[in-house]
């Protein structure tokens, strides 16, 4: 993508707004940022307009608070907890209009292949992780889906180290009962 092209937004599509007219170093961050928002966003929403007005309601708040985040050494951790904010908004949003909540499995949603989606076993996992609630959707997503330590998955979530260990255990211990032991094969590695 050159700095001519436009930014890709909802689900992969692009914007009329042309990249380059942001601040400094925005367009790489966008690039670099944008697929592993989306990616974590996947984990714990099945509906694609719900998760991609999440992902793009983050890289809002990113553009907003650029002076800001521009300086972090590791932007992830609070890109992971704005997502995660974003995402309880967009939901909500879709309440308060009367929209349908209810998530859908993937295979009906998504239009076209996608990395996350290749397989129906990663499919069962993913839909079987929504049912989780929520504190644990999120522990399990940042240490499997991004293999963040329970330090820094713990300043995310603003909680106890200790409690990340207890949420992505039970998360576990739960995903091996509905889905059988075979489907997290190394999930305890």
């Amino acid at each position: 993508m050159t700095a001519a092209e436009p930014i890709p937004l909802h689900g992969g599509r692009h914007s009329d707004r042309t990249v380059g007219h942001g601040p400094p170093g925005f367009e790489e961050f966008f690039r670099e940022y944008w697929p592993m928002v989306r990616r974590y966003l996947v984990w714990l929403e099945a509906e694609l307009s719900v998760l991609d007005d999440a992902a793009q309601m983050t890289m809002v708040s990113a553009y907003t608070y650029w002076g800001r985040v521009s300086r972090m050494d590791q932007p992830r951790g609070w890109l992971f907890k704005v997502a995660g904010q974003r995402l309880q908004d967009a939901r909500e949003a879709r309440r308060r209009n009367g929209m349908p909540t209810e998530t859908e499995t993937l295979h009906a949603q998504l239009a076209h292949p996608d990395p996350i989606a290749v397989s129906d076993q990663r499919l069962d996992i993913l839909a079987a992780t929504r049912k989780l609630p929520r504190r644990q959707q999120e522990a399990v997503a940042l240490r499997e889906q991004f293999g963040l330590p329970y330090k820094e998955i713990a300043q995310i979530m603003g909680a106890a180290p200790a409690t990340v260990r207890a949420h992505v255990h039970q998360a576990r211990q739960t995903l091996k009962e509905m889905l059988g032991d075979e489907t997290q094969e190394g999930a305890d590695a």
